[in-house]
């Protein structure tokens, strides 16, 4: 009876429409499959994830703890930077009036009589019994660099600035220079030639004064550039060493001097125009 009632109920439903139920049947599996593959592969990654996540944290949680104990020892290098250049300025401060009978430089100079003047980065300035001289750190004693905290990059650095100093001075100067040169004196015909000759005489010893400073100046600071050079300082605008150094610029500053003697020179023509023994 249940065989019979099988066959009667396998004979209501069509062998093809049977067969097409079964395939996709088979293809919802795979799909069921492929997803469950798929949500296994997407928890796996998700467990990855968030092991790296941690180890991210853990990274950043001792990036910051860095940083923080980067900024704790800037802070105490800066506290002790400074201690050590306020114990440093106090070491230089006690040398100045410092005497020594007999001072024995590397270079081989002897200094009799010596006593520190000032004390800096670069150098020493020693009062002793034949003038004043200034000599450089590293060519004085160990001793005395120990005593005065030498550093030769700090006075590398302290030589550079001086420099750049020295240059924005030079360049104001100049600049000085180009914008308001020496005025030519103007001619002075309307006057009586005794008060003419007078004034003229009075300007042109002015002139010389001026020049003689501005060559003084420009010695002290270029000492190595004018040496040798022949100064006449009765008679400046004569000095062989304008001569030489006209129309160069390899001496800054110079230009003042020649444009001083310039001035010095109109002046003595126009003296010569009224006083042909004028000199």
């Amino acid at each position: 009876m249940t065989a019979a009632m099988l066959l009667l109920l396998g004979g209501c439903v069509k062998k093809s429409e049977y067969d097409a139920l079964q395939i996709e049947n088979q293809t919802l599996q795979t799909r069921v499959d492929e997803t469950n593959h798929l949500l296994v592969q997407s928890q796996a990654d998700l467990s990855t994830l968030q092991v790296q996540m941690q180890q991210f944290a853990s990274v950043q949680a001792q990036l910051e703890k860095t940083q923080l104990e980067l900024t704790q020892s800037q802070t105490e290098f800066k506290a002790l930077k400074s201690q050590f250049d306020q114990f440093r300025t106090q070491r230089r401060s006690a040398m100045v009036g410092k005497k020594f009978p007999m001072l024995n430089l590397e270079d081989g100079k002897v200094l009799r009589d010596a006593e520190i003047t000032a004390v800096s980065a670069e150098d020493l300035s020693i009062r002793h019994a034949d003038g004043v001289v200034k000599v450089a750190l590293a060519k004085t004693t160990p001793d005395l660099r120990w005593e005065a905290c030498y550093d030769p990059l700090e006075a590398l650095e302290k030589s550079r600035e001086n420099l750049l100093v020295q240059a924005r001075e030079m360049q104001a100067r100049q600049a000085r220079e180009q914008a308001s040169p020496p005025q030519t004196p103007a001619p002075a015909a309307a006057m009586p030639a005794r008060n003419v000759v007078e004034v003229l005489r009075t300007q042109l010893a002015s002139q010389r004064q001026a020049l003689n400073t501005e060559y003084q100046a420009l010695a002290s600071k270029n000492p190595a550039a004018l040496r040798g050079g022949e100064w006449n300082s009765a008679q400046p605008e004569a000095s062989p060493l304008l001569n030489t150094l006209s129309g160069s610029r390899a001496v800054l500053g110079i230009s003042r001097l020649q444009s001083h003697r310039n001035s010095i020179l109109a002046t003595l023509q126009q003296l010569r125009e009224l006083d042909p023994a004028a000199r």
